[in-house]
């Protein structure tokens, strides 16, 4: 008997879930007979085309169409796959752009990927956080001395169409070289001609040796624009918990939200303010949850987050930037109407802050600082009487210095500026030095310092870069190389001459 058992083969079964497309309204499908899905499931929709559960009720499962619609039709069957929706990582992502399904799309071949992960996660608990503590810089003069970024920081940049935000976000990107910096630029719903002309920028810059693009552009599926940052977020969550610092740049998170309006209209959900779902500050809120300073539990790495947003004419209490506003640790506000007076960066600065930031500056910054931010401040207010009256001296002395920081601070488009650079056009300020040149001078000064010392002091420069404070001797050392300069510029003059 025992001889005969052992001559029966085993059989290994496998239970399969299937239903039928019973509706297709654009990229939305309606299946039937899949009573044990979950939310954020896969189902294979056939012929290579798979779909991701977004709702269901007892009669049926409505799911997002990742890939072609057209290969679709009423009545075909579909298979649950009962896997979470995931995307595969590894160090080969970098310097490749993939699109929100984490496949590349580059031409450059496939990838050959070490893990895979969720797209949809929770976020770290705040047991495995840690405070934010660490300066990362971005290369723009005005962010750096005034609204300070730190690693694990969410930060927003607001403003209207074409007022320079995006240029700020890829200068923060194109100044990583140096640093151990793990870049993801998350491109969605922008133009395929703005991608083409970014990724053209960070391969003459060389950025694409440390940063991952992961791209949905307008031409691209609106499911894809929906799921494109959580990918991008996903990708970033990985090289953070291998201990590395990540900077993530979404641009922008405006059209993502356009994309999810029609999603959720789609998927018959009641409309809410603008005709957004009800849902969409806790979608925001879900993503940018991600980013933080993590403990050695979660690997002990930092994912830090530059949300773009778009504004109308300027309205900051609009549905989506108010939402943003109130999730972020910070704001860089771009106006307009300071675009079009010629001021590179549009930032304004009266609505502009870092709220942890601050606590991350190197001393040596913050100590040249100072009153810095406040005496702009005062020469806003001053140059506004200023066209109504005649002023004092000591209003005239206000406004005089109110120009210099304007000088200092103007920046053009990725020109960026390091930390050395930043604490000799600061110590000049602080000192006065500026106040009474020519405009002309005074912006030779801030353009060309830089260039100079890094000629003539370059071990001074890397010292700089590494001190901690503001000491008598680094003083002596700055207030020599600006002498030097001066020195040389009247040299160069007397020759002209």
């Amino acid at each position: 008997m025992n001889s005969m058992h052992s001559k029966i083969p085993l059989f290994k079964l496998t239970v399969e879930e299937k239903g039928v497309i019973q509706d297709i309204k654009d990229f939305v499908v309606r299946i039937s007979g899949l009573p044990h899905c979950l939310n954020g499931e896969i189902v294979d929709l056939g012929d290579g085309v798979n779909g991701l559960v977004m709702e269901f009720d007892e009669e049926a499962v409505r799911a997002l169409v990742l890939g072609a619609v057209s290969s679709l039709r009423m009545g075909k069957s579909v298979r649950a796959l009962n896997v979470p929706f995931t995307i595969g990582v590894g160090d080969a992502c970098i310097g490749r752009m993939l699109n929100a399904l984490g496949k590349p799309c580059d031409e450059r071949g496939d990838l050959e990927f070490s893990d895979h992960v969720p797209v949809f996660r929770m976020s770290p608990p705040l047991t495995d956080r840690r405070p934010i503590d660490t300066f990362l810089p971005t290369g723009t003069k005005l962010v750096d001395m005034l609204m300070p970024l730190g690693c694990g920081q969410r930060q927003l940049l607001l403003g209207d169409r074409m007022t320079g935000k995006t240029s700020v976000a890829l200068d923060a990107i194109l100044h990583q070289a140096d640093r151990d910096v793990v870049c993801v630029y998350c491109c969605v719903g922008k133009s395929v001609s703005g991608l083409e002309k970014t990724m053209s920028l960070l391969v003459e810059s060389h950025a694409l040796d440390y940063t991952v693009v992961v791209a949905a552009p307008d031409n691209a599926p609106v499911a894809e624009q929906y799921i494109v940052p959580f990918t991008a977020s996903a990708i970033g969550d990985y090289f953070a918990r291998r201990g590395r610092d990540v900077l993530v740049v979404f641009d922008d998170l405006t059209r993502h939200a356009w994309a999810y309006r029609q999603v959720s209209l789609l998927l018959d959900r009641p409309p809410g303010r603008e005709a957004y779902p009800g849902d969409i500050f806790y979608l925001h809120t879900q993503l940018m949850e991600q980013a933080g300073c993590f403990a050695e539990s979660y690997g002990g790495g930092t994912m830090t987050f530059l949300a773009l947003a778009e504004t109308q004419q300027g309205d900051l209490t609009g549905y989506i930037p108010s939402n943003l506003v109130s999730m972020c640790d910070g704001q860089v506000v771009f106006s307009s109407a300071i675009y079009a007076e010629g001021i590179r960066p549009a930032v304004d600065l009266q609505l502009s802050l870092s709220i942890v930031g601050g606590r991350t500056q190197p001393p040596l910054l913050k100590a040249l600082i100072g009153t810095m931010r406040a005496d702009y401040a005062t020469f806003f207010e001053v140059s506004q009487l200023s066209r109504l009256s005649s002023l004092s001296d000591a209003a005239s002395k206000t406004l005089k210095h109110g120009e210099a920081i304007r000088d200092v601070i103007r920046q053009g488009h990725h020109h960026r500026c390091g930390l050395a650079e930043a604490a000799l056009l600061l110590f000049a300020l602080k000192r006065g030095l500026l106040d009474n040149l020519p405009a002309e001078s005074r912006q030779a000064f801030c353009d060309g310092i830089g260039d100079f010392a890094a000629s003539g002091h370059a071990s001074f420069l890397r010292r700089l870069e590494t001190q901690a404070e503001l000491t008598p001797e680094i003083e002596d050392g700055l207030a020599l190389i600006i002498k030097d300069y001066f020195a040389q510029e009247k040299h160069d003059a007397a020759a002209l001459a």
